[in-house]
């Protein structure tokens, strides 16, 4: 009897506590309307930070488990990034993030395994020099013209995203950049899209320009490169990847469209992977300069060291370009005699750009992006008012592209303040009704905001009169039903 009536009391304020949340929504529409509605929706996401200029860019090194949003696109054009271990979540939402250039590692040092599974310490480069753990991923973004330019005595490193990945994932991407380093120290390596590791590729898209120079032809180093990743086990799923290739090595070569070495580690490990649906095209032009050679350079993986893993439909149109002189490291433009020619091309519906020509030799590349110049036409949504912020919609002329923004608050003029009065003019009878009409104005006010507390407190009593009623009647029935069933 006593568990009965206990459960019907449960019962009974779990229907008060609805009722009083669905009462209080009820009054924060009428009183708030689509602003209340809108602070629901922000309270609902605020976990989520939203990125709006290079600032915000630069301040994810302060919590880089957050998650983030891109709201637009952004040009960082003499920002000098620094890679930071990010184990977050990023949607670029489609922006573009323009210019981004990169010069440095990063301060995370993980272990990197050779074909031997030879252990080494490495550092990273990239736009993270780490990204690491299941939840963290980057979805939705564009790099447009990515410069990744390192020169280190470590083993190390670089890729677009990130220099060393582990377990994390990449979806619906793009990169389109250079990137080059020069190392010496027995293991370094350049990828498309990462660096080194392992995790989960998928949809992405990379044009690359990719150069790695060894700096000491006495050591024998393990240098890789690959169109997505230069060494370890990812998964690659529905990519597409242009790669040009420039491989200066006194060492032994891993090169490929895709992967420069598909490799399982650390030793021991056991894995399935999968590689299916991707393509690889253009060429890796390299020499390796040692008696004992290897030359690794395939359009698929350079060099396979573990054959478990699901492989299928992957095309490529790969072209492997090995030169037999060693003396002078291989670039992308090494005309001897360059006259290069500019030509400035405006931003609009597309990014604007710089594009140079070297004359002699026909070299071209691309630099100094500049934003997207859309030509909208605006449409008001919602009028702002002096409490609440309007909304207007553009969609350009010339493309359909559409963007939204918000108005500003309405900032009331200021009340013009009455000439002022000397003492030897104001009279007595001034004064006085100087302190009556501030008084009356005091006073007005103090009786609106009672008026409105009074409100809000009836409105309170109200509800809560009526759903303490409404819960006494449930628990009688429940209580006078529960006898009858004993009876």
């Amino acid at each position: 009897m006593k568990k009965r009536f206990y459960g019907m009391i449960i019962t009974a304020l779990c229907i008060t506590l609805a009722l009083v949340c669905q009462a209080m929504r009820v009054k924060a529409q009428e009183t708030s309307g689509e602003e209340g509605l809108e602070n629901l929706q922000i309270m609902t996401r605020s976990s989520t930070i939203v990125i709006n200029d290079p600032e915000d860019l630069l301040r994810m090194a302060e919590a880089p488990g957050d998650v983030y949003d891109l709201a637009c696109d952004i040009d960082m054009a003499g920002i000098e990034w620094k890679p930071f271990a990010f184990h977050g979540v990023l949607n670029g939402r489609g922006h573009s993030i323009l210019n981004l250039t990169i010069s440095q590692t990063g301060d995370a040092v993980r272990e990197t395994y050779d074909g031997n599974m030879k252990v080494y310490d490495t550092y990273f480069a990239g736009m993270f020099d780490e990204m690491s753990g299941t939840i963290c991923k980057i979805s939705d973004l564009n790099l447009v013209n990515l410069r990744i330019d390192v020169e280190t005595d470590q083993p190390c490193f670089i890729g677009s995203f990130a220099g060393y990945m582990e377990d994390a994932k990449i979806e619906n991407c793009s990169v389109q950049g250079i990137l080059q380093l020069r190392a010496h120290d027995r293991m370094f390596g350049v990828g498309g899209m990462i660096g080194y590791g392992c995790g989960e590729i998928k949809d992405c898209t990379a044009d690359v320009t990719l150069t790695c120079i060894d700096t000491d032809a006495s050591t024998k180093d393990e240098q890789f490169m690959g169109g997505v990743c230069a060494a370890g086990y990812p998964d690659l799923h529905h990519n597409t990847v242009a790669i040009r290739g420039f491989d200066s090595d006194h060492g032994y070569v891993h090169d490929g469209g895709l992967i420069g070495m598909y490799m399982f580690y650390p030793k021991g490990k056991s894995y399935r992977g999968s590689i299916t649906d991707n393509y690889a095209s253009g060429k890796i032009t390299f020499y390796e300069d040692n008696k004992n050679r290897r030359a690794y350079c395939n359009g698929f993986i350079g060099e396979i060291m573990n054959w478990d893993f699901e492989n299928g439909r992957n095309k490529n149109d790969f072209v492997r370009d090995e030169v037999y002189t060693y003396d002078v490291d291989l670039m992308p433009h090494s005309c001897d005699n360059p006259v290069m020619k500019e030509e400035v091309v405006p931003p609009g519906c597309e990014f604007g750009y710089t594009k140079y020509v070297c004359e002699t030799c026909g070299y071209e590349e691309t630099d100094h992006y500049t934003l997207r110049e859309h030509n909208y036409e605006w449409v008001t949504e919602k009028e702002a008012t002096e409490t609440d912020w309007g909304r207007k919609r553009g969609v350009c002329k010339d493309c359909g592209a559409e963007t939204s923004e918000l108005i500003p608050k309405i900032i009331p003029e200021p009340t013009p303040e009455p000439e002022e009065q000397t003492a030897e003019t104001l009279t007595e009878t001034d004064a006085d009704d100087a302190s009556k009409e501030q008084s009356s104005e005091v006073l007005q006010e103090k009786e609106s905001l009672n008026q409105r507390i009074g409100e809000n407190k009836g409105w309170i009593l109200l509800i809560s009169i009526c759903i303490t009623g409404i819960a006494a009647v449930i628990v009688w029935i429940l209580w006078k039903r529960s006898n009858e069933e004993e009876a």
